[in-house]
Order: C-alpha cells, then sequence, then structure tokens
C-alpha cells in the first residue's frame, strides 16, 4: 500500500503530533488555569519548564536504550508513560498533581522526539534524511498551527481540561498505531550492548565535540526564544494587553505560520540559492526579527500586532537556519545517532526550560523581559553561527591542502 519511505514517514509523524502539540495546544488556556488553581503568572508558566525538565532526564536514557535493544521497545515505553501523564492531567485536583501528569507527558514525549528522529535517520541516508526532515517540518507546523486555535476553541467551549482530553486520545492512537504497525527500524548488525562504560565514553565522544556543541546550541538557542514568546504572550497579551481569549490563538497560529510558509519554501530556496545563502539569509531574518523587537519595546511595547510581526521574522528565519544545522547536527557522529539525538532533543529543551525560567524570573507583567532574552539569544547565535562556519570552512580547506 505504502512504498517503505512513505510508511515510515507517516509514522514518524504520528509519533512526533502528540509530542508537539502538548506544548502548544494548552498554552490559550493559562489564563483560565490561573484562575482555577489560584496561582501566578510565573507557577503557570512552571507547566512548561518541568515538562522540558522531563524531556531532557529521558532523551539520553531513551537514545542508548534504543541503540542497544532497537527502537520500538523503548518507543512504546514512552508512548505509555505519555498515556499515563495525559490521564493524570486530565483527572488532577490540585496544581501539584497537574505539574507530576506534565513532568510523566515530558518523560514519555522525550521519547517520541529521540526515537522518532534516530528512526528517520535509521531509514534514510543523509541527504534523504534531510529531505524527509524538511516533509516533517512541512506536515507538523500544520498540526502546531492549528493546536492553539483548536486549544483556544476547546478552552472556550468546554474548559481548559479538554485540552488534555485532546492530547491523551492523540497519545492512545499513537500507541495503538506503533504497536500493530511498527516494525523495527535499526539493523540487527548496528545493534550495540548496552555497556554502561562504552555508553559513557559515546556520551563524553558527542559532548567534547565543538562542531557539536555549536550546532546544538544555535538549533536549541533558536528554538528556545521561539517557545518563551509563544508561551508567555498566553500570559501577557490575554491579561496585560486585554485580548480576548477567543482571538489570542490567532496570534500563537500567525508564529507558527511563519514557520510553515517558511518551511514550504524551503526546498525552492534551497535548489535556487544554495545551503550556504540559505544560511546567511535566515541568519539575517533572525536579526532583523530581534531589532524589530527591541524597537517595538522601546516605542510602542503594548502593540502586539508589531511585536508579532516582529517575531514572525525571527521565526521565518529560525525555520531556514534550524532546519539545516540539525541534520548537520545529526550526522556529526553517524555510528552513535540514538546518543547524539537525546543529546540534541535533552539540550534543546534544557535550554529552552532555563530561558523560560529566566524569563518568569523577571517577569513584571511587561514585555521586556521576553525581548531582552531574545536579543541576546539573536547575538549569541549570529556569533555561534559565524565560529562554527568559519571552523568548518578552515577544516575543508586544510583537508584540500592534505589531498
Amino acid at each position: 500500500m505504502f512504498s517503505k519511505d512513505s510508511k515510515y514517514l507517516i509514522l514518524v509523524t504520528i509519533i512526533f503530533i502528540a509530542a508537539c502539540i502538548e506544548t502548544d495546544i494548552y498554552l490559550p488556556a493559562f489564563a483560565d488555569m490561573m484562575a482555577y488553581f489560584s496561582i501566578s503568572e510565573t507557577v503557570i508558566q512552571s507547566l512548561l519548564t518541568w515538562n522540558f525538565v522531563g524531556i531532557c532526564l529521558s532523551g539520553p536514557i531513551y537514545g542508548p536504550l534504543s541503540d542497544a535493544i532497537g527502537r520500538k521497545k523503548p518507543l512504546m515505553a514512552a508512548l505509555t508513560l505519555f498515556l499515563l501523564g495525559s490521564l493524570i492531567t486530565i483527572f488532577a485536583m490540585s496544581f501539584n498533581w497537574m505539574l507530576f501528569g506534565r513532568i510523566l507527558q515530558g518523560l514519555g514525549s522525550g521519547g517520541c522526539f529521540t526515537l522518532g528522529t534516530a528512526i528517520i535517520f535509521d531509514v534514510f541516508q543523509e541527504k534523504k534524511a534531510i529531505a524527509a526532515m524538511n516533509k516533517l517540518n512541512g506536515i507538523i507546523p500544520f498540526i502546531m498551527a492549528a493546536a492553539p486555535m483548536i486549544g483556544g476553541y476547546l478552552n472556550y467551549m468546554y474548559g481548559f481540561r479538554s485540552n488534555f482530553v485532546a492530547i491523551a486520545i492523540c497519545v492512545l492512537l499513537s500507541l495503538l498505531i506503533c504497536l500493530f504497525f511498527f516494525e523495527e527500524t535499526l539493523d540487527k548488525k548496528k545493534l550495540a550492548p548496552l555497556n554502561l562504560k562504552k555508553v559513557m565514553q559515546d556520551f563524553k565522544t558527542v559532548l567534547s565535540s565543538v562542531p557539536f556543541w555549536q550546532t546544538t546550541m544555535i538549533t536549541s538557542l533558536l528554538f528556545s526564544g521561539y517557545l518563551a514568546f509563544l508561551s508567555w504572550i498566553s500570559v501577557l497579551f490575554a491579561i496585560e494587553f486585554e485580548i480576548s481569549k477567543s482571538i489570542l490563538p490567532f496570534f500563537q497560529a500567525a508564529l507558527l505560520g511563519a514557520w510553515l510558509v517558511a518551511n514550504q519554501m524551503t526546498n525552492s530556496i534551497i535548489a535556487r540559492w544554495g545551503i550556504p545563502k540559505v544560511k546567511m539569509l535566515g541568519t539575517a531574518l533572525i536579526v532583523a526579527g530581534g531589532i524589530g523587537l527591541v524597537i517595538t519595546a522601546l516605542t510602542l511595547p503594548t502593540h502586539p500586532y508589531l511585536l508579532t510581526f516582529a517575531m514572525m521574522l525571527y521565526t521565518f528565519g529560525c525555520n531556514w537556519t534550524f532546519g539545516l544545522y540539525f541534520p548537520e547536527a545529526m550526522e556529526i557522529f553517524p555510528d552513535i545517532k540514538g546518543i547524539t539525538a537525546s543529546l540534541i532533543t535533552s539540550m534543546r529543551l534544557f535550554v529552552t526550560s532555563i530561558v523560560i525560567g529566566v524569563v518568569s524570573m523577571f517577569y513584571n507583567a511587561t514585555i521586556y523581559p521576553i525581548v531582552i532574552a531574545i536579543a541576546g539569544i539573536v547575538i549569541v547565535t549570529t556569533l555561534t553561527i559565524f565560529c562554527y562556519e568559519r571552523r568548518k570552512s578552515a577544516f575543508k580547506l586544510e583537508n584540500l591542502s592534505v589531498q
């Protein structure tokens, strides 16, 4: 019915769907959840932060475990844990139980991200893997763009718990589909016995690589800026700017729409200009978005449309930059992709949790803390890209001179 490539692309998409929407669908309900649990703006953000901590903790476990016993068993365990956490969030009567459920969801969804990525690189070679990731990035944003709008509607019509019911249904469907249709992708010849000493050595190898750190920090910082803004406008726009909760999801969807449009243009623009120029253009858009945020914050700090437009520029450039540096990070150590994928996922969410946590500490009911954070991210990311590309060019020249 489907070719092997199409089959696994569909399966990985299914695996990613629940893991992606669980960070976006309930964001429009933040204000209502604050009222229900009688908590502050800073405390509500911990639902996102600790969820990311769960993902960070689980990633380094799923990676080496899947390299040793294959992808399917750890994936089923991850989805089961994800489902358990989702059920707890549906019935949680106190904020502590809600937070516990979110942590379990993170521990489960971390496996979806890590193992889904490893599966793509099991099935496809580097160039085909990049094409497959681009296809995924073309499908997933549709889901992500719809998530806050669906979440806003569900919250408006049925209350905030309906968002977590939707997550649980998606996880259950993913679990059943993978149980009956997923076949192991890791060749038995490539199975590596779970040797703790070797695992630690592999982690050391990856973590001691400068190019790995550079590419991972580029993608991690860019993602953290995007998600921090997306999460904080759920509070700031709704409470301080008095944006209606029926309209708020459209601001979030606009950012996801920018991601989607950029992704749809990726292949054609790479074919026309080549990867190096697309990297430069993506970086330029990120810088333009950061500058736009700073100017808007200094002149019209309560203008939601201008702030969102500037962030759309950042998001557009983020898609191109993220989409090109992520595969490079994955291919630095092609023989230990499970560990590489787990570290990339963990680092991305760890950095994001730190950024959201820092913004929460300095939150003062204005846009300034998040704008300062994103401005810092733009500066650090731009410098890291410059250093990485310079190092990469020097390495190529050195190899040519040796030949």
